[in-house]
């Protein structure tokens, strides 16, 4: 890269529109910097004067003996004299140029520190946010298992246009040996299913977690059928369920997804914990708590 002869400033011969001298110099002008006179020879005032051509001109003063005056000789000297000059002016140019070079070195060396610092910084503030909002996430799940803590979820209950969902509730507790007065709210949730044999959840909120929880207790020796609910004849299973929140349908959709694939046959639901193993022979027993934790089963064990 090279200086404007004329405004000093640094120019891109491949991107500026410049003009550069035919003489020895061999100098760059804008052409916008330019005058007519150059313009049109294409030659800088001092190659004008001088009409120096070549700046690798050789330097060897030749003179014929029998020609020789002094008047000659200085009129040789003196062009060699300025192939000199020509060829200062082009180490004084460069000189200018590693010069420049050097000072945005040290100048993009400096950003470039800046720059570390800045993300070090905005890295450290990452992980601090992270950890925040970590936290902040358990404390939404632990709020949301609160709130839910006295509900259950009654799938596969079938739905009749005059039903009071409160009342078949209570049919369902006392089939199951249950106090119908534990029930404190019952009602149909969800969209309505095109498949009309699979009818809305019933929600049921109860009056304690104590009760939820002989509720679930309940369900494990008892198989729950539209039959023995209302006495229409429909062996259809009813199944009665814990209400998770949101975060935890996900995670157990994704857990019976990744999990059954590899061969296990129990996945399961208890006081929000997702356990899970892989069969009747196998003791152990592992509570899923995010994402994650479905890593220790990719070796397939």
């Amino acid at each position: 890269m090279v200086q404007c002869k004329k405004c000093k400033l640094f120019v891109s011969v491949s991107k500026d529109d410049t003009v550069k001298c035919k003489g020895g110099c061999e100098v760059i002008f804008h052409r916008k910097c330019s005058n007519k006179q150059f313009l049109q020879n294409q030659y800088c005032d001092d190659c004008q004067k001088t009409k120096t051509l070549s700046p690798v001109e050789d330097s060897r003063i030749t003179i014929n003996p029998s020609e020789a005056s002094g008047e000659k000789v200085l009129v040789e000297v003196n062009k060699k004299l300025e192939v000199l000059y020509k060829l200062e002016k082009k180490i004084e140019d460069m000189t200018n140029t590693v010069e420049f070079y050097a000072e945005m070195y040290q100048t993009l060396f400096q950003y470039k520190e800046d720059s570390q610092k800045k993300i070090k910084a905005l890295e450290e503030k990452n992980i601090y946010l992270n950890k925040c909002n970590k936290a902040l996430e358990e404390r939404v799940q632990e709020l949301e298992m609160r709130e839910k803590e006295k509900n259950i979820e009654i799938h596969g209950l079938e739905m009749r246009s005059d039903e009071s969902t409160v009342a078949v509730v209570q049919e369902l507790a006392k089939k199951l040996d249950l106090n119908p007065n534990d029930i404190e709210d019952a009602r149909r949730v969800g969209q309505d299913k095109l498949d009309v044999t699979k009818p809305k959840t019933i929600l049921v909120t109860l009056r304690s977690k104590t009760a939820r929880n002989k509720w679930m207790a309940a369900r494990k020796g008892n198989m729950i059928t539209n039959n023995k609910v209302y006495g229409n004849g429909n062996d259809k299973r009813v199944f009665i369920n814990e209400d998770l929140p949101k975060y935890k349908r996900q995670l157990l959709w994704t857990v019976r997804n990744k999990l059954k694939p590899k061969g296990f046959q129990y996945i399961w639901v208890q006081n929000f914990n997702i356990l899970v193993k892989k069969n009747s022979e196998d003791k152990k027993i592992y509570n899923i708590r995010s994402e994650e934790d479905l890593n220790k089963f990719d070796d397939g064990k």
